[in-house]
């Protein structure tokens, strides 16, 4: 492994923003892919059918990417704060984190609030939305289910806002070794829970949505942060590649024969060991990921993938909204004429052409997003920054 070459007070990597991206790819095909159930699919898919559900559920551990990501960024920007300081800025920690999650998080909640006012929504919702406005989303999902609204993805960050409560405080008064055991005991905590809820009939979402068991991940990551110490893989190209390929490999294994995300597929439960052994390998495909890419020649990373990974948090927040819209307006459209022959000979096109219009507007209104609202506020973030490591795109 190589050291990196860092400027001091700065670590930035460009092929973090390309796992962003690839992060929320995922999470977008496992929101937008057909469902193998579908009788359509079945009748011309036929014994793959249940080989489609499986990846488009495998598509949903992009935000198990996005987790074990987070944990090992933040730990290594606390842990260079740390040695470059001698102490970790808790106030200062806590101050980036707002300057940079709740202005888009709430400008985001508050045009869910908006959709719940529109003809034909559930008016009940309006009790998950306060949940989600403190940060609290996560855990109303694991009680009450997925909530009816395009704000739905956000339960996602209140996982988040819940690991940095504790994140800035264990880095600055542990040492490496007590930052493993503190790792191990998070792994303890996730699969305790896995157990349980593998013991009793629930739906997918208890177990999903539960911040204990995704909290596995943020392990993960902080793990690989502590086992490279600030290095970088040494790989070859077709080593990364190999990485790649054995890690969504294993994430299709973890739904296809483990069945860990066993609510999209409408079968049972699968019990405690398959769930426990399915988000384990699914936490370790993720830090594979890391790895892959950890290191790699910038110069083979597509500078439109270094952007899009930029602005992957208006892309993550905003892209139910654009299903919504597209749902509504081109599909809704379209179904008027679902009678004509002409529509039915065309189904496959149009929705192909359905999940481009869908990206295309999620990207349109991100980063406008990004250009006009976000960026003021990470000029803030950015002053209050000791170690910085994202970009402004357009300033740096």
């Amino acid at each position: 492994m190589d050291s990196p070459k860092a400027v001091p007070g700065r670590f930035y990597r460009p092929e973090l923003d390309v796992i962003r991206f690839l992060a929320f790819l995922l999470v977008f095909l496992h929101h937008t892919l057909p469902s193998g159930a579908d009788p359509r699919l079945v009748h011309m898919l036929k014994g793959f059918a249940p080989a489609l559900d499986s990846l488009t559920d495998a598509c949903g551990y992009g935000l198990s990417l996005f987790f074990t990501l987070s944990a090992f960024l933040i730990c290594e920007l606390l842990l260079r704060e740390r040695e470059s300081t001698g102490t970790i800025g808790i106030k200062q920690f806590y101050i980036r984190r707002i300057l940079r999650i709740w202005p888009l998080y709430f400008l985001t909640l508050a045009l869910g609030v908006i959709v719940a006012f529109l003809p034909g929504v559930q008016h009940s919702e309006f009790s998950g939305l306060g949940w989600y406005a403190l940060f609290m989303g996560a855990w109303y999902c694991a009680i009450h289910g997925w909530i009816n609204n395009p704000v739905d993805p956000l339960w996602s960050i209140s996982v988040e806002e819940q690991f940095y409560l504790f994140a800035p405080w264990i880095v600055k008064f542990f040492t490496r070794k007590l930052l493993y055991g503190f790792c191990a005991a998070l792994i303890l905590v996730a699969n305790c829970w896995l157990y349980y809820l593998g013991r009793v009939a629930i739906k997918d979402s208890r177990v999903w949505a539960n911040s204990f068991v995704q909290f596995e991940c943020f392990a993960a990551g902080i793990l690989l942060c502590l086992v490279l110490r600030g290095r970088l893989p040494k790989l070859a190209l077709w080593q990364r590649a190999s990485l790649l390929v054995f890690s969504f490999t294993c994430l299709f294994y973890t739904c296809y024969e483990l069945n860990s995300r066993f609510g999209f597929t409408g079968s049972r439960n699968p019990g405690s060991w398959h769930l426990i052994s399915g988000y384990a390998l699914a936490a370790l495909s993720c830090v594979l990921i890391l790895i892959a890419f950890l290191g790699a020649d910038a110069k083979l990373l597509p500078r439109w993938t270094i952007y899009l990974g930029r602005i992957s948090f208006g892309l993550y927040v905003f892209h139910d909204f654009a299903i919504y819209t597209t749902d509504h307006f081109f599909i809704g459209y379209i179904s008027t004429f679902k009678h004509l022959p002409i529509v039915k000979s065309f189904e496959g096109p149009i929705y192909l052409l359905n999940m481009s219009l869908t990206l295309g507007l999620t990207i349109l209104i991100a980063a406008l997003c990004y250009r006009y609202f976000e960026t003021p506020f990470l000029k803030m973030k950015k002053r209050h920054s000791v170690i910085e490591s994202e970009p402004i795109q357009g300033v740096d």
